[in-house]
């Protein structure tokens, strides 16, 4: 045994071979995006390599202002989102609120709403020229001028930072649901308040926490698309991220993929960075145990008379986050042009909206929709079941490099992810022949949430004891077979949540869809950011409450499929 210990074995060279695939299809974007910054000209004419489009970004004065807009714009959106997230998780993880359960279905449904179809919303609601709000103030108190706008930085960070507070609070859950209550009777045995002590226990203790998730964040807000393009472009206001999507797919004009580039190393760079300081936080926060071995018992808070109060700030972030927008995009919806509630509307009320849908559309972005719900999922969870395999079951010794490399996309802006395949797609076609087809998308969907991907498999599998592998490997059955026949069924559960979360994250997704977008691969989404920027408000609102009805039939899809394969799992 110890001649042949020199001698890769085939679990070795099956993880070679999938950390080469990683590196490629993680890496090859990124180079893209370097490529395209270091050349002028159009994808495939070739040339020379040059820094001229990083000398006109870094001597144009205006790059610094967008660089400001978006620093502000990221800063705003997670204040926004810490001043929502951090007083919700403690009311629902550490006291006695009512109505928990419907919470927690209305947060999830929060998450699975298009953030696109929420800032359309809201400028339904909130538009100088036409939102409702501004138009019962003209009526009711003769304003000549709007008494609300969301077209600058304020109004774009609110947006962006409530529809944050969800993905927050599920990252923070953790945290305050495993806190030692001993500290806080402590506090309350020397007469603190339940207020003091929320602010000088509770949120000092899970502060590397509330950091890890305010970088992630920042992390997420400087490379986010749809707001800062919905509301942003129209008012002038230029983010990274936009500029980025203008450079590349310009109104007119041809599209500047060396600037695109540019930018793209700057907000790559920054992603980079900020993604390393999110890794250090999320260790350090190990220092800051909660959890200790004496007597823990969770328990939850008595709020008492502020009970109600309580429940009515959830009610508050609700509104915005789930009923507003939903109940504005229902009106409208019914309507064959945005009217203020009135006798007069309720007579016009109509379907056609909603019947006419099959003929703006066409088939073909149904099509396109059921294409990446079901090929982006069963791809990168089977992407992710083979990397967590090696991360978990092989003693490899680049298991490590593996599983950082699987994590990568995470800190890779999608809109670059997008960009690049796009830049590959046209000046390789001939290695790369996938630019405009629906599998350009596929391949962009699965490269951006393999990360999400590995993080459930590795957890799942580390809960399957490795004796029933080995049992599997003594009896004679081959690496391959133990793998489908004994590893798989029992991370099965786990591999379907993921897959039908995965699908759904895919069904929403537009930023992606749209930068790689052509006639052919024309996706739901994409058909709804048309619909605006033809301006058919009524038809916008109709297929967004269509998406949005949908999407609550995946939440619960996914619940009793979840429970389904939990019990063939237990063999009941």
């Amino acid at each position: 045994m110890r001649l042949l210990k020199g001698r890769p074995d085939g679990s070795s060279i099956f993880a070679g071979g999938l950390l080469v695939l990683l590196a490629l299809i993680v890496g090859v974007p990124v180079a893209m995006v370097v490529l395209m910054s270091l050349r002028t000209g159009f994808p495939g004419e070739g040339g020379p390599l040059t820094l001229v489009n990083f000398v006109r970004v870094y001597t144009d004065p205006a790059t610094y202002e967008i660089l400001l807009n978006t620093v502000l714009f990221a800063t705003g959106a997670v204040a926004v989102t810490v001043l929502f997230a951090v007083p919700l998780v403690w009311l629902l993880m550490r006291t006695d609120l009512p109505y928990k359960k419907t919470i927690y279905v209305l947060l999830t449904v929060g998450i699975l709403i298009p953030v696109f179809l929420r800032t359309i919303a809201w400028i339904l609601l909130l538009s100088p020229r036409i939102g409702l709000v501004n138009q019962w103030a003209a009526q009711i108190f003769g304003l000549k001028h709007p008494l609300v706008s969301l077209y600058n930085i304020p109004g774009m960070a609110f947006i962006q930072g409530v529809s944050f507070v969800p993905s927050a609070f599920f990252m923070l859950a953790a945290a305050y649901r495993t806190m030692d209550p001993a500290l806080e009777e402590a506090a309350y045995t020397a007469g603190v308040s339940k207020l003091q002590t929320f602010l000088r226990i509770n949120i000092p203790i899970t502060l590397p926490a509330i950091a890890g998730v305010m970088v992630y964040l920042f992390m997420t807000a400087i490379a986010v698309f749809e707001v800062p393009a919905i509301i942003g472009l129209p008012a002038r206001i230029l983010v990274l991220s936009s500029l980025i999507y203008s450079s590349a797919n310009p109104p007119t004009g041809l599209p500047e993929y060396g600037l695109a580039g540019a930018y793209g190393s700057v907000m790559l760079l920054v992603g980079l960075v900020l993604a390393y300081y999110y890794v250090r936080l999320v260790r350090q926060g190990k220092k800051y145990t909660v959890i200790t071995g004496r007597g823990y018992r969770p328990r939850e808070i008595a709020l008492g008379r502020w009970k109600w109060p309580a429940l009515a700030f959830v009610s508050f972030y609700l509104s915005m986050e789930v009923f507003i927008p939903f109940l504005m995009l229902l009106w409208t919806s019914f309507l064959p042009h945005l009217q203020l509630p009135s006798a007069a509307a309720l007579s016009s009320v109509t379907l056609k909206n909603y019947l006419t849908i099959p003929d703006y559309a066409g088939a073909r972005p149904f099509i396109n929709t059921a294409i990446l719900m079901v090929a982006v999922p069963t791809c990168a969870m089977f992407l992710s079941v083979l990397v967590s395999w090696v991360v978990i079951r092989t003693q490899v010794s680049f298991r490590g490099l593996l599983d950082t490399m699987a994590f990568l996309p995470h800190a890779f802006p999608s809109i670059l992810l997008a960009v690049g395949l796009g830049y590959l797609g046209l000046a390789y076609s001939s290695v790369f022949p996938f630019y405009g087809t629906i599998m350009i998308i596929v391949i962009a969907h699965t490269i951006n949430w393999i990360a999400y991907g590995t993080r459930t498999t590795n957890s799942v599998m580390i809960q399957v004891h490795r004796e029933l592998e080995e049992a599997g490997k003594v009896a004679g059955i081959s690496t391959a077979t133990v793998l489908t026949r004994i590893v798989l069924p029992l991370v099965a559960a786990g591999v379907f949540n993921s897959w039908i979360w995965i699908s759904m994250l895919s069904y929403r997704e537009v930023t992606m869809a749209l930068t790689l977008g052509s006639r052919q691969n024309t996706v739901i989404s994409t058909v709804v950011w048309q619909f605006w920027g033809s301006g058919w408000v009524p038809e916008v609102s109709a297929l967004g409450v269509i998406l949005i009805l949908f999407a609550l039939l995946a939440v619960g899809a996914l619940r009793i499929g979840f429970a389904r394969v939990g019990e063939v799992g237990s063999g009941n």
